[in-house]
Protein backbone atom coordinates (compact mmCIF):
# COMPACT_ATOMS: atom_id res chain seq x y z
CA UNK A 1 0.00 0.00 0.00
CA UNK A 2 1.11 3.58 -0.54
CA UNK A 3 2.01 5.89 2.31
CA UNK A 4 -1.37 6.88 3.77
CA UNK A 5 -2.46 10.50 3.82
CA UNK A 6 -1.94 12.17 7.18
CA UNK A 7 -3.63 15.40 8.13
CA UNK A 8 -1.52 18.12 6.49
CA UNK A 9 -1.86 20.52 9.39
CA UNK A 10 -0.57 17.90 11.84
CA UNK A 11 2.44 17.17 9.66
CA UNK A 12 3.17 20.88 9.22
CA UNK A 13 3.10 21.48 12.96
CA UNK A 14 5.26 18.39 13.50
CA UNK A 15 7.80 19.57 10.93
CA UNK A 16 8.06 23.03 12.48
CA UNK A 17 8.43 21.59 15.99
CA UNK A 18 11.13 19.12 14.98
CA UNK A 19 13.11 21.61 12.93
CA UNK A 20 12.97 24.43 15.44
CA UNK A 21 13.13 22.25 18.54
CA UNK A 22 10.18 24.13 20.08
CA UNK A 23 8.20 21.34 21.68
CA UNK A 24 5.67 21.99 24.46
CA UNK A 25 6.99 20.82 27.83
CA UNK A 26 4.47 19.05 30.06
CA UNK A 27 4.45 19.29 33.82
CA UNK A 28 3.77 15.55 34.14
CA UNK A 29 5.27 12.52 32.45
CA UNK A 30 1.88 11.10 31.48
CA UNK A 31 1.10 11.04 27.78
CA UNK A 32 -1.17 13.89 26.73
CA UNK A 33 -4.20 13.46 24.47
CA UNK A 34 -3.07 13.12 20.89
CA UNK A 35 0.35 11.64 21.73
CA UNK A 36 -0.35 8.47 19.78
CA UNK A 37 -1.55 10.45 16.74
CA UNK A 38 1.63 12.52 16.94
CA UNK A 39 3.70 9.32 17.06
CA UNK A 40 1.91 7.97 13.99
CA UNK A 41 2.70 11.21 12.17
CA UNK A 42 6.34 10.85 13.18
CA UNK A 43 6.34 7.27 11.97
CA UNK A 44 4.89 8.39 8.62
CA UNK A 45 7.62 10.97 8.15
CA UNK A 46 10.29 8.57 9.44
CA UNK A 47 9.41 6.08 6.69
CA UNK A 48 9.10 8.84 4.08
CA UNK A 49 12.71 9.84 4.85
CA UNK A 50 13.78 6.62 3.11
CA UNK A 51 12.56 8.10 -0.16
CA UNK A 52 13.30 11.80 0.33
CA UNK A 53 16.29 12.27 2.65
CA UNK A 54 15.35 14.40 5.66
CA UNK A 55 18.49 14.78 7.81
CA UNK A 56 17.16 17.73 9.84
CA UNK A 57 14.15 15.69 10.91
CA UNK A 58 16.26 12.66 11.87
CA UNK A 59 18.82 14.80 13.74
CA UNK A 60 16.00 16.25 15.83
CA UNK A 61 14.30 12.90 16.35
CA UNK A 62 17.36 10.83 17.34
CA UNK A 63 18.05 10.57 21.08
CA UNK A 64 21.61 11.12 22.35
CA UNK A 65 21.72 7.44 23.33
CA UNK A 66 20.10 6.14 20.13
CA UNK A 67 21.11 2.61 19.13
CA UNK A 68 20.26 1.20 15.69
CA UNK A 69 20.79 -2.36 14.45
CA UNK A 70 20.87 -1.94 10.69
CA UNK A 71 19.69 -4.52 8.18
CA UNK A 72 23.27 -5.87 7.88
CA UNK A 73 23.42 -6.34 11.66
CA UNK A 74 25.75 -3.44 12.37
CA UNK A 75 25.31 -1.62 15.66
CA UNK A 76 25.15 2.12 15.06
CA UNK A 77 25.11 4.77 17.76
CA UNK A 78 23.64 8.20 17.10
CA UNK A 79 26.81 9.62 15.54
CA UNK A 80 27.37 6.60 13.28
CA UNK A 81 23.73 6.47 12.22
CA UNK A 82 23.56 10.15 11.30
CA UNK A 83 26.85 9.85 9.42
CA UNK A 84 25.42 6.96 7.41
CA UNK A 85 22.45 8.93 6.08
CA UNK A 86 22.51 9.16 2.27
CA UNK A 87 22.41 12.52 0.55
CA UNK A 88 20.27 11.06 -2.24
CA UNK A 89 17.76 8.28 -1.85
CA UNK A 90 18.42 4.93 -3.58
CA UNK A 91 14.65 4.35 -3.55
CA UNK A 92 12.25 5.64 -6.17
CA UNK A 93 9.25 4.84 -4.00
CA UNK A 94 8.52 3.49 -0.52
CA UNK A 95 5.49 2.10 1.29
CA UNK A 96 4.73 0.56 4.65
CA UNK A 97 2.30 -2.04 5.93
CA UNK A 98 1.44 -4.20 8.95
CA UNK A 99 2.03 -1.26 11.30
CA UNK A 100 1.36 -1.74 15.00
CA UNK A 101 1.85 0.97 17.63
CA UNK A 102 2.00 -0.23 21.23
CA UNK A 103 2.11 2.22 24.13
CA UNK A 104 3.79 1.26 27.40
CA UNK A 105 3.47 4.18 29.77
CA UNK A 106 5.75 6.90 28.39
CA UNK A 107 7.43 4.53 25.91
CA UNK A 108 6.16 3.16 22.62
CA UNK A 109 7.08 0.27 20.34
CA UNK A 110 6.30 0.49 16.63
CA UNK A 111 6.44 -2.55 14.35
CA UNK A 112 6.00 -2.51 10.61
CA UNK A 113 7.07 -3.67 7.17
CA UNK A 114 8.79 -1.38 4.67
CA UNK A 115 8.66 -1.99 0.93
CA UNK A 116 11.16 0.00 -1.11
CA UNK A 117 11.43 0.20 -4.87
CA UNK A 118 14.99 1.06 -5.97
CA UNK A 119 15.64 3.02 -9.12
CA UNK A 120 17.09 -0.23 -10.47
CA UNK A 121 16.79 -3.79 -9.26
CA UNK A 122 14.23 -5.74 -7.29
CA UNK A 123 12.00 -4.38 -4.56
CA UNK A 124 13.29 -4.63 -1.00
CA UNK A 125 11.21 -5.77 1.97
CA UNK A 126 12.35 -4.95 5.50
CA UNK A 127 10.77 -5.69 8.85
CA UNK A 128 11.43 -2.99 11.47
CA UNK A 129 10.98 -2.35 15.17
CA UNK A 130 11.35 1.16 16.60
CA UNK A 131 11.22 2.27 20.22
CA UNK A 132 10.34 5.82 21.22
CA UNK A 133 10.32 7.59 24.58
CA UNK A 134 8.26 10.60 25.64
CA UNK A 135 10.85 13.03 26.98
CA UNK A 136 10.37 16.68 27.86
CA UNK A 137 7.06 16.84 26.05
CA UNK A 138 7.98 15.13 22.79
CA UNK A 139 8.68 11.74 21.24
CA UNK A 140 12.34 10.81 20.92
CA UNK A 141 13.63 7.90 18.84
CA UNK A 142 15.60 5.58 21.13
CA UNK A 143 16.11 2.36 19.19
CA UNK A 144 15.61 0.94 15.72
CA UNK A 145 16.20 -2.50 14.25
CA UNK A 146 15.86 -3.65 10.65
CA UNK A 147 15.82 -7.14 9.14
CA UNK A 148 15.55 -7.93 5.43
CA UNK A 149 12.65 -10.23 4.60
CA UNK A 150 13.76 -13.27 2.62
CA UNK A 151 11.97 -13.92 -0.66
CA UNK A 152 10.49 -17.17 0.65
CA UNK A 153 8.91 -15.49 3.68
CA UNK A 154 5.16 -14.97 3.33
CA UNK A 155 3.05 -12.30 4.93
CA UNK A 156 2.68 -12.73 8.71
CA UNK A 157 0.11 -15.23 9.85
CA UNK A 158 -0.99 -16.07 13.37
CA UNK A 159 -0.96 -19.70 14.39
CA UNK A 160 -3.24 -21.40 16.88
CA UNK A 161 -1.77 -22.47 20.19
CA UNK A 162 -0.14 -25.92 20.14
CA UNK A 163 -2.58 -28.81 20.49
CA UNK A 164 -0.69 -29.92 23.58
CA UNK A 165 0.29 -27.10 25.91
CA UNK A 166 3.99 -26.68 26.71
CA UNK A 167 5.17 -28.56 29.77
CA UNK A 168 4.81 -26.52 32.93
CA UNK A 169 7.98 -24.65 33.79
CA UNK A 170 9.28 -25.64 37.21
CA UNK A 171 12.24 -23.31 37.50
CA UNK A 172 12.57 -20.15 39.55
CA UNK A 173 12.84 -16.54 38.49
CA UNK A 174 16.01 -14.63 39.38
CA UNK A 175 15.96 -12.17 42.27
CA UNK A 176 17.78 -8.91 42.91
CA UNK A 177 17.72 -5.45 41.41
CA UNK A 178 16.28 -4.95 37.93
CA UNK A 179 19.66 -5.03 36.17
CA UNK A 180 20.58 -8.33 37.84
CA UNK A 181 17.20 -9.88 37.12
CA UNK A 182 17.17 -8.78 33.48
CA UNK A 183 20.68 -10.10 32.85
CA UNK A 184 19.70 -13.45 34.34
CA UNK A 185 16.43 -13.58 32.37
CA UNK A 186 18.40 -12.95 29.18
CA UNK A 187 20.66 -15.89 29.98
CA UNK A 188 17.62 -18.05 30.72
CA UNK A 189 16.02 -17.00 27.42
CA UNK A 190 19.04 -18.23 25.47
CA UNK A 191 19.38 -21.41 27.54
CA UNK A 192 15.69 -22.19 27.00
CA UNK A 193 16.36 -22.05 23.24
CA UNK A 194 19.25 -24.52 23.64
CA UNK A 195 17.02 -26.81 25.70
CA UNK A 196 13.90 -26.41 23.51
CA UNK A 197 12.16 -25.46 26.76
CA UNK A 198 8.84 -24.10 25.52
CA UNK A 199 7.61 -24.14 29.10
CA UNK A 200 10.05 -21.37 30.04
CA UNK A 201 8.83 -19.22 27.17
CA UNK A 202 5.21 -19.94 28.04
CA UNK A 203 5.94 -18.60 31.55
CA UNK A 204 7.79 -15.46 30.41
CA UNK A 205 6.33 -14.26 27.10
CA UNK A 206 3.62 -11.62 27.40
CA UNK A 207 0.28 -12.29 25.70
CA UNK A 208 1.10 -9.57 23.15
CA UNK A 209 4.60 -10.94 22.42
CA UNK A 210 5.81 -10.91 18.83
CA UNK A 211 9.16 -11.86 17.31
CA UNK A 212 10.99 -11.01 14.08
CA UNK A 213 13.40 -13.80 13.12
CA UNK A 214 16.63 -13.51 11.15
CA UNK A 215 14.86 -14.25 7.85
CA UNK A 216 12.40 -11.40 8.48
CA UNK A 217 9.48 -13.68 9.33
CA UNK A 218 7.06 -12.45 11.96
CA UNK A 219 5.39 -14.60 14.60
CA UNK A 220 2.99 -13.98 17.46
CA UNK A 221 3.20 -15.74 20.83
CA UNK A 222 1.37 -18.91 19.79
CA UNK A 223 3.50 -19.43 16.69
CA UNK A 224 6.69 -18.70 18.63
CA UNK A 225 5.85 -21.35 21.24
CA UNK A 226 5.56 -23.94 18.47
CA UNK A 227 9.03 -23.04 17.21
CA UNK A 228 10.62 -22.87 20.66
CA UNK A 229 9.51 -26.46 21.30
CA UNK A 230 11.55 -27.70 18.32
CA UNK A 231 15.02 -29.11 19.21
CA UNK A 232 16.85 -26.85 16.75
CA UNK A 233 19.98 -26.54 18.89
CA UNK A 234 20.27 -30.27 19.61
CA UNK A 235 19.79 -31.22 15.98
CA UNK A 236 21.86 -28.65 14.10
CA UNK A 237 23.90 -26.28 16.29
CA UNK A 238 27.28 -27.05 17.88
CA UNK A 239 27.74 -23.84 19.87
CA UNK A 240 25.40 -20.94 20.61
CA UNK A 241 27.20 -18.52 22.97
CA UNK A 242 25.81 -15.31 24.44
CA UNK A 243 27.97 -12.21 24.18
CA UNK A 244 28.05 -8.38 24.08
CA UNK A 245 25.02 -7.92 26.30
CA UNK A 246 23.74 -4.38 26.84
CA UNK A 247 20.70 -3.44 28.95
CA UNK A 248 18.96 -0.09 28.55
CA UNK A 249 15.95 1.16 30.51
CA UNK A 250 13.47 3.32 28.59
CA UNK A 251 10.58 4.38 30.78
CA UNK A 252 8.66 1.26 31.74
CA UNK A 253 10.55 -0.84 29.20
CA UNK A 254 13.92 -2.54 29.30
CA UNK A 255 15.82 -3.28 26.09
CA UNK A 256 18.38 -6.07 26.02
CA UNK A 257 20.81 -6.10 23.09
CA UNK A 258 23.22 -8.99 22.54
CA UNK A 259 24.66 -11.35 19.95
CA UNK A 260 25.00 -15.08 19.38
CA UNK A 261 28.07 -15.99 17.30
CA UNK A 262 27.02 -19.57 16.62
CA UNK A 263 28.63 -22.56 14.92
CA UNK A 264 26.50 -25.18 13.17
CA UNK A 265 27.31 -28.88 13.34
CA UNK A 266 28.31 -28.82 9.67
CA UNK A 267 30.96 -26.18 10.47
CA UNK A 268 29.21 -23.11 9.13
CA UNK A 269 29.32 -20.02 11.31
CA UNK A 270 27.09 -17.00 11.72
CA UNK A 271 26.21 -14.14 14.01
CA UNK A 272 22.74 -13.14 15.14
CA UNK A 273 22.25 -9.79 16.84
CA UNK A 274 19.04 -9.30 18.71
CA UNK A 275 16.96 -7.00 20.84
CA UNK A 276 14.52 -8.30 23.44
CA UNK A 277 12.02 -5.84 24.91
CA UNK A 278 10.76 -6.44 28.44
CA UNK A 279 8.18 -4.73 30.63
CA UNK A 280 7.60 -5.02 34.36
CA UNK A 281 3.98 -5.83 35.17
CA UNK A 282 2.77 -6.48 38.74
CA UNK A 283 6.36 -6.74 39.93
CA UNK A 284 7.42 -9.30 37.29
CA UNK A 285 9.27 -8.91 34.00
CA UNK A 286 7.59 -10.10 30.79
CA UNK A 287 9.06 -10.18 27.28
CA UNK A 288 6.81 -8.28 24.86
CA UNK A 289 8.96 -8.37 21.72
CA UNK A 290 12.11 -9.82 20.17
CA UNK A 291 13.89 -8.91 16.95
CA UNK A 292 16.80 -10.76 15.34
CA UNK A 293 19.08 -9.55 12.54
CA UNK A 294 21.85 -11.56 10.88
CA UNK A 295 25.16 -9.72 11.13
CA UNK A 296 27.15 -9.54 7.91
CA UNK A 297 30.73 -8.44 8.74
CA UNK A 298 32.16 -5.82 6.35
CA UNK A 299 34.32 -7.26 3.59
Amino acid sequence: MRLPDVHKAALLVLAVMLTAGTWPVLAKTLLPPGAEMQLRAIHHRHVAAHRVPDPAFLHALAAPDLLVIDSDGQWLDRTAFLASLPTASPLADVAYDDVQVRLFGTAAVVHGTLLGHPHTGDARRVRYTDVYAWREGRWTWMHGQRTRIANAVATPASMQAPSSAPSQWRGSDPVGDDATVLAALNEQYVQAFRDADAGWYDAHLAPDYRVVSGDGSLQDRAAALVDFARPVFAESIATFPLDKVRINRIGELALIHAENAYTLKDGRRGINRYTDIWIKRAGRWWCVAAHITVHTPPA
